[in-house]
């Protein structure tokens, strides 16, 4: 059978989603290929307007009650679209589970009410994140500067180090939403990382490793070693809190010739960063152990990377 593409559009009440679904199907490219399905879970103060949706072929069906994967397949049947949007219920925990595998998933996207996000990511966290993790883009909208994202810049790409983040001003510009901070200079050729500047390095070796190669990383706190399998290679790193204590992350980088070896539990030391390219073409960087110091376990166990 023919999947249907797909795009979920995330966010809590009234942070944009149906002006976004709006704008989408206003492009000459959408409706001149093909009819558009709009499946609404949640309704907030924007309306469709039915003559610009027939204008576009573009139906919307409103979900109520009962089976979710049932009304989608009901709807699906009904309209025979050729894409789908889907207005997400952030409150409905598993809601994408729901969706029949006919909808393929091609992107999704989270919206951000400035006005409203301290009071979310205080008391939601849990679901601020599980929408954040589930998206390509995460958009902030009604964001007056950029400086005031920076306290949340290192929590949201630890929720989802993929996406990419941006901001939206009360105009309507649109801009990278964070610049990453490191708290160490690229110029050097040894760089000194503690447990405080850990998740930074981290972050910024994922998105840019060519920062890092040929470069000495000195450990100054004890690092984790773990072995995801018994004869297989070891990494070094630190657990991270993103969300919760039900949402912990092992962060590290793997340790080159280490299969077959045994390390200690938590040690410091030097290593040699190199670029390395994996099966899927992804350029990484891994560790080439130089020397490795025995350390007792920190008193934190655990880094929390939430931030505010």
């Amino acid at each position: 059978m023919d999947t249907i593409e797909t795009r979920l559009v995330y966010g809590f009440l009234d942070a944009g989603k149906t002006t976004y679904i709006r704008q989408c199907i206003r492009d000459d490219r959408f409706y001149k290929y093909g009819s558009t399905l709009i499946l609404c879970f949640e309704q907030g103060e924007e309306e469709y307007d039915p003559e610009e949706l027939a204008e576009k072929r573009t139906s919307v069906a409103f979900y109520e009650d009962g089976d979710m994967r049932v009304f989608c397949e009901e709807k699906i049947e009904e309209y025979h679209p050729d894409r789908i949007y889907v207005e997400m219920n952030s409150m409905t925990q598993g809601l994408r589970d729901q969706l029949p595998e006919v909808m393929r998933v091609s992107f999704a996207v989270t919206f951000i009410d400035w006005t409203t996000m301290p009071v979310y990511y205080l008391n939601f966290m849990q679901m601020v994140k599980q929408m954040v993790s589930e998206s390509h883009q995460v958009i902030f909208r009604g964001c007056p500067s950029k400086e005031l994202l920076e306290p949340y810049s290192q929590a949201f790409r630890l929720m989802n180090p993929k996406a990419s983040y941006l901001r939206q001003d009360p105009m309507g510009y649109h801009e990278k939403a964070f610049s990453l901070f490191l708290p160490f200079s690229l110029d050097d050729d040894e760089i000194e990382i503690g447990e405080k500047n850990y998740l930074p390095f981290w972050l910024d070796a994922l998105d840019h490793p060519e920062h890092y190669g040929g470069k000495t990383i000195r450990f100054t706190d004890p690092f984790e070693l773990k072995q995801a399998d018994e004869g297989g290679p070891w990494s070094i790193g630190r657990i991270v809190m993103t969300c919760c204590m039900a949402d912990l992350q092992f962060m590290a980088f793997e340790i080159l010739d280490s299969s077959g070896k045994t390390y200690c539990d938590w040690a410091s030391g030097e290593a040699l960063a190199c670029v390395m390219t994996d099966a899927y073409g992804r350029r990484k960087v891994k560790l080439r152990v130089k020397e490795l110091r025995t350390e007792n376990a920190p008193e934190e166990l655990i880094l929390d990377g939430r931030g505010q």
